[in-house]
């Protein structure tokens, strides 16, 4: 999934003027989107025009993170237009909104005021008259909560109160967090606290949930240099094996590129880890016993699998009987000789059952 945010499409840049937009950059995104298929895409609201917001406008080049001056209880014009042109907007090579974007999260971390300065009520009425819109003109359109960032459970408990109380609007909920040079066991309570929320509302306990925005820290995008690249380049997988296995649907590794794309080590992890992930499925979250964390997950064959790995460092382990080798995150497999231990650290491996 590619996620269009801080990627230059958002409303201000999009529409710069009352009734006027500029399609360029949006278009270069559904044509590359077009000739990359399969792949999703998800569009992130944010930032009001300096034209059309009544208060002062501090950073013209971004945008508003005020409330449009339009907007009333039943919502605002000038917002709804905008929403209107964009999910019937094709470029012209007829690669079209409403075919290639599925994925619709409302306002970016609307509980920080940079982004958000008015009341959930205000971005509650801004966004319901434009979620109709999306879903008729989007087939299959899947709309996300307000990511809220930084583990806010007292943000996200109002919005979906705010839901259960005047309609919901959301299929899917959404939070950011990023690992801020903390150890993914550590930060990883701050997910189950939100994920617990959501389970805990009435009407949301099933309701898919992801993290839409995530890196090692929210200013550096990096690791940090306390930590050895073997350090690093595990927190990244355990990171990602924490939250899957809990449930996630999605996790959104923001400036991605920047960290793991272009990135030789890292990437050639990252691919490693998600081929061992795809088709395959968690049966119950990641456990500890002391600095050891284990994850039951069944691979895309029906082979019954672990992730494994120790936090303090390399340890001996000695896998239950039924496991007769493991992958590595370099792509290699070792056999298991029944009764011996191995070594397992930092980085995870995947144990696999004989069949």
């Amino acid at each position: 999934m590619i996620r269009l945010w801080d990627s230059q499409v958002q409303w201000h840049a999009l529409n710069p003027g009352r009734g006027s937009y500029k399609w360029k950059t949006l278009d270069g995104y559904l044509d590359a989107i077009a000739a990359h298929q399969p792949r999703d895409a998800m569009y992130t609201f944010g930032y009001t025009p300096c034209w059309d917001t009544k208060d002062p406008c501090e950073r013209p080049a971004w945008g508003s993170n005020h409330a449009p001056g339009d907007l009333t209880s039943s919502g605002s014009p000038s917002f709804t237009a905008f929403v209107t042109a964009l999910v019937g907007h094709c470029s012209a090579a007829r690669h079209c909104v409403k075919d290639y974007i599925k994925y619709w999260e409302m306002w970016n971390e609307a509980n920080a005021p940079q982004f958000w300065a008015g009341s959930i009520e205000e971005l509650y009425n801004l966004m319901s008259p434009t979620i109709a819109i999306i879903r008729n003109k989007v087939p299959g359109a899947l709309i996300l909560t307000p990511p809220a960032n930084g583990g806010d459970t007292e943000w996200m408990q109002s919005w979906l109160n705010e839901e259960n109380t005047k309609g919901r609007l959301s299929d899917i909920f959404s939070i950011h967090l990023y690992l801020q040079n903390g150890l993914p066991e550590k930060r990883f309570n701050k997910i189950k606290d939100m994920v617990d929320l959501k389970n805990s509302t009435p009407g949301w306990s099933n309701t898919p949930w992801m993290d839409t925005e995530t890196n090692f820290h929210a200013a550096t995008f990096s690791c940090d240099s306390k930590y050895t690249p073997n350090d690093c380049l595990g927190q990244m997988v355990r990171w990602h094996l924490l939250q899957y296995a809990y449930g996630a649907q999605q996790i959104s590794w923001f400036f991605f590129n920047t960290t793991i794309g272009r990135n030789p080590d890292y990437s050639s992890v990252y691919h490693s880890m998600m081929a061992l992930l795809v088709g395959g499925h968690f049966i119950a979250e990641c456990s500890a016993s002391g600095d050891l964390y284990t994850c039951p997950f069944v691979q895309s064959n029906g082979r019954k699998a672990m992730f494994v790995w120790n936090v303090s460092g390399n340890k001996s382990y000695t896998p239950p009987g039924e496991y007769a080798d493991f992958k590595h995150l370099s792509g290699g497999t070792t056999e298991i000789t029944p009764g011996r231990s191995v070594s397992v650290g930092v980085k995870p491996i995947m144990l696999e059952a004989s069949h």
